[in-house]
């Protein structure tokens, strides 16, 4: 079996600072060379990381800045991500804007879902055209059948039929002889107070009422 190279300096060189620049981007804040060999648990020394750190910052792939008596680097900013107080404020008023369309939306899609349900609830022109068919077929069947029976001469009823219709017709009688009664009384007590210049007549006629109190 063929033993496998060790990796080049330069080799594994690359492969650190890669590893140490995909980590500040991941990080996204600035750290010294000191916190970036204990983040990584001593993948790279202290010292090879404040190297690889320079190198990268000397290259410009990484930022870097005094801080006290150190040196801390963090990754490159894209300038899209960059907000400043004008943008921020161009942000809000769009999320005002949409948040007044989304509410005005809301609003229609509540008005028209109303209109639909009303709709809905209306008969359909349909419906209504087969009601009227079905009526029209109804009342011509029913002027046939009364043309045939005054045609046929008096219409015979049962003895059971007469019984119930004279009970109704007596019960009719008695409400209109107690209604007529009532409107007696009330008339009475009406022209016992009527005006100097107005009549029995003439109060009955300008209320609108009709037939006699006979």
């Amino acid at each position: 079996m063929v033993p496998r190279k060790p990796k080049s300096d330069v080799s594994a060189g690359d492969d650190d600072a890669s590893m140490i620049r995909e980590y500040l981007r991941q990080q996204n804040r600035p750290y010294s060379a000191i916190d970036v060999s204990a983040n990584l648990h001593n993948k790279v020394t202290k010292t090879q990381a404040a190297k690889l750190l320079r190198g990268l910052h000397e290259k410009k792939e990484i930022e870097g800045r005094v801080s006290g008596k150190q040196i801390v680097y963090h990754a490159l900013q894209d300038p899209s991500d960059i907000t400043t107080p004008e943008v921020a404020a161009a942000l809000k008023l769009d999320i005002e804007n949409l948040e007044s369309e989304i509410s005005t939306l809301k609003a229609n899609e509540k008005k028209v879902r109303a209109e639909l349900a009303a709709l809905h609830a209306k008969p359909r022109i349909s419906d209504l055209r087969q009601d009227i068919s079905r009526l029209e077929s109804e009342k011509s069947t029913i002027q046939s059948r009364l043309a045939s029976r005054h045609e046929g001469g008096p219409v015979q009823i049962s003895p059971e039929e007469r019984e119930n219709l004279e009970k109704e017709w007596k019960y009719w009688q008695r409400h209109a002889n107690v209604r007529r009664r009532i409107c007696r009384d009330l008339w009475g007590q009406c022209s016992e107070v009527l005006p100097d210049d107005m009549t029995a007549a003439e109060l009955w006629e300008s209320l609108g009422l009709e037939g006699t109190l006979q």
